[in-house]
């Protein structure tokens, strides 16, 4: 049980004292009964308020958490996959993102995403929910190369490469029409693999049997095969 679970429960215990307190002295509006109305029906739901959204923020920046939805499992699972060549398999086979492997490329949905972007994420979890989804998933509208260029813009590696340059100029320009995605492969399995019925989808819907394990115990897998 993690610390914001703590104060939850902590919370909720107030709360029912609280408003059990004011039951018991609903025909006294004297100035402490005032004061518990204050506590138990305004500062106690926005504090829980304010805790809970913290607390989606940065859970949901956990690889794990992504991993929860089934309808997720195959890109999930191909990313674990140290056989896959796809963008996501590399990036994480390497350990080229240390930490919110998921995270660190869409975080559009974060905190200080658009408002399109929370919208976005409101709409897919709202159609998970209801089961109103169908396979396989589809993203409306373009990957953002800022959400490359937020690790690779000004590095060795990236500002070494000739090619890079016409590029970031494309990037720059009003109407920028280059992808990072053009060179440098699929982020994630076709949409056919992912189709069910199709002979690969069983197989993405599995974690690779070196990956029945949590991510730490993945990464530190990982890093053993680089020695």
């Amino acid at each position: 049980m993690n610390f914001l679970s703590i104060i939850a429960i902590v919370l909720l215990i107030v709360e029912v004292i609280i408003l059990f307190t004011l039951r018991k002295n609903r025909a006294n509006l004297s100035g402490k009964v005032k004061w518990l109305v204050l506590i138990g029906i305004i500062i106690i739901p926005i504090t829980a308020l304010a805790l809970g959204n913290y607390h989606l923020f940065e859970t949901s920046k956990e690889s794990e958490s992504c991993m929860k939805c089934h309808v997720m499992a195959p890109i999930a699972h191909d990313m674990l996959d140290e056989e896959s060549m796809t963008l996501a398999a590399r990036h994480y086979k390497n350990g080229w993102i240390q930490s919110y492997e998921c995270y660190s490329c869409h975080k559009d949905y974060g905190f200080q995403g658009t408002m399109k972007a929370k919208l976005d994420g409101y709409r897919h979890l709202m159609r998970y929910v209801t089961k109103t989804y169908h396979e396989p998933i589809q993203y409306r509208g373009e990957f953002k190369n800022q959400n490359c260029l937020n690790c690779h813009e000004g590095k060795e590696a990236f500002v070494s490469v000739k090619e890079h340059e016409p590029v970031l100029v494309n990037m720059q320009s009003e109407t920028p029409n280059i992808s990072c995605l053009n060179c440098h492969g699929r982020a994630h399995p076709e949409r056919s693999r992912r189709t069910p019925g199709h002979p690969d989808y069983e197989k993405l819907l599995e974690l690779p049997d070196h990956a029945q394990r949590s991510v730490e115990e993945q990464k530190a897998y990982i890093m053993s095969l680089e020695k």
